[in-house]
């Protein structure tokens, strides 16, 4: 028996309410039906109420767009997942020429390239802004050999996006609209800001600097054009999402029988390709775009995004046919997320994400194992001992871009101890819950820690 609408309409109020949420949107795919609820404001400061054809930021579920977009491409036979980049963007530069020779498509897609991922820039809402975005990222410093291990990239999804746009002779967006948003129908989903418009849409919510106790209206609404391929360029209702997720459970072929990619596109897409290091609530590997993960024996997939005040999720089981998308307008919405997902999972297949490592009473035993300076381009992680057997993380951001507007410290932050070995338990003045923070030695596992993983991103030790 499937969920009721209004068994679902009353557990996401319950949800916003409890959590500080202002406005959210349910969809959740069950077989061929697929059923949105939504509650809340899509504003707080004007109170209008969030219907289920409104549009929210996905945030990098968007990313899941781009990596279909690129295999769609291979079906055609127009792009090898193993061959160069260079191949496609001749123009293509990074810091570190070996790796500018060898960084393959398939490294792009599951964030095995190596080099910093988060740069953000406003190269214009011209149609060059992805290719002046190419430019602009020559000196991107590699942290880590191609191939060698997971952390995540914006950037890589940002060249994905160019690599398409050459690919194919047309925008990025074009490509979006003539490729995936049409065929598939996807009536609530836009790319431009001027498109959002005519739609009821949410807004997004962070801490009032003043009063950070205080949810107000983000000064900022959308990323720029060049991040579109990040996630940026998709605007959607919930239900479209899952829409779109649709030919990936139903081996490429959309609710209206028309093939968008092969049964072996979709299988390499849901392939695993690498693992996680911090292997908690996001999952513990990646395949091309999707995360993968193991709920007890279920296998799914999904992923996340988030944007200037707005946070998303989406969970599938593909062999069962079942998952959902939560959108909402707030900067941290885990909360409601992981106690949704034990609801709906848990109702139906008695599981549910698996929870972080047991948090440990004992001090660090060897607390000088893991003291030092940890950073990635634009971001600085000081750990330091913190008393008696005690460790704690100073983050310092000093890249520019909307979505750090405002930022509050993030000062002598507890590391709490946990069962699993070099993992750490962190919470950011930011995030509405604990994350993972794992050192690690992709060299020697048992060495001292060369890498400090946190927030899906690789620090290297200094």
């Amino acid at each position: 028996m499937g969920f009721q609408r209004s068994d679902l309409e009353k557990k996401l109020t319950e949800l916003i309410d409890r959590h500080g949420v202002p406005g959210a949107q349910l969809a959740v795919l069950d077989g061929d039906t697929v059923t949105e609820v939504a509650a809340g404001v899509l504003s707080l400061r004007t109170g209008t109420r969030v219907t289920t054809d409104a549009l929210f930021l996905p945030g990098s579920i968007g990313k899941l767009y781009t990596a279909t977009l690129v295999l769609m491409l291979v079906d055609e036979g127009l792009v090898e997942l193993d061959a160069p980049v260079r191949r496609y963007l001749t123009d293509f530069e990074v810091a570190d020429t070996r790796a500018r020779d060898s960084v393959t498509v398939r490294d792009l897609l599951r964030h095995s390239s190596g080099f910093d991922g988060d740069v953000f820039l406003d190269t214009g809402r011209g149609d060059d802004a992805l290719s002046r975005y190419v430019e602009r990222i020559a000196d991107l410093p590699q942290i880590c050999p191609p191939g060698r291990i997971w952390s995540y990239s914006n950037s890589g999804y940002a060249l994905l996006g160019r690599l398409i746009e050459v690919v194919v002779g047309s925008t990025y967006e074009e490509a979006l609209r003539t490729r995936l948003f049409e065929p598939l129908g996807l009536r609530h989903t836009v790319s431009f800001p001027e498109d959002v418009i005519p739609h009821p849409h949410a807004v997004g919510h962070v801490a009032d600097p003043e009063h950070p106790e205080t949810l107000v209206v983000s000064p900022s609404w959308g990323l720029w054009r060049s991040c579109g391929p990040m996630g940026a360029s998709v605007v959607a209702s919930a239900g479209d999402v899952l829409n779109f997720v649709v030919p990936h459970v139903n081996g490429g072929l959309a609710a209206d029988g028309t093939r968008l990619l092969s049964e072996a596109a979709v299988a390499a897409m849901q392939d695993r390709q690498i693992d996680l290091v911090d292997d908690s609530i996001l999952g513990d590997g990646w395949g091309l775009g999707w995360i993968l993960d193991h709920w007890g024996e279920l296998a799914v997939i999904g992923h996340d995004g988030n944007s200037i005040g707005q946070n998303a999720f989406m969970r599938v089981a593909p062999g069962h046919r079942f998952g959902f998308c939560l959108q909402t307008n707030v900067e941290s919405a885990l909360a409601v997320y992981r106690e949704l997902a034990d609801w709906l999972f848990g109702e139906r297949f008695g599981v549910g994400p698996r929870p972080d490592p047991e948090e440990l009473d004992s001090p660090v035993a060897d607390p000088s194992r893991y003291v030092g300076t940890y950073a990635r381009a634009g971001v600085r992680m000081e750990v330091t001992a913190n008393g008696p057997g005690g460790l704690a993380a100073t983050m310092t951001v000093s890249r520019e871009g909307p979505d750090v507007e405002n930022m509050p410290p993030m000062v002598d932050l507890p590391l709490r101890p946990t069962a699993r070995e070099d993992g750490f338990l962190l919470k950011l003045p930011i995030s509405d819950s604990d994350l993972l923070a794992v050192f690690f030695n992709p060299d020697e596992p048992d060495g001292r820690p060369t890498y400090l993983h946190f927030g899906g991103r690789a620090h290297r030790r200094a």
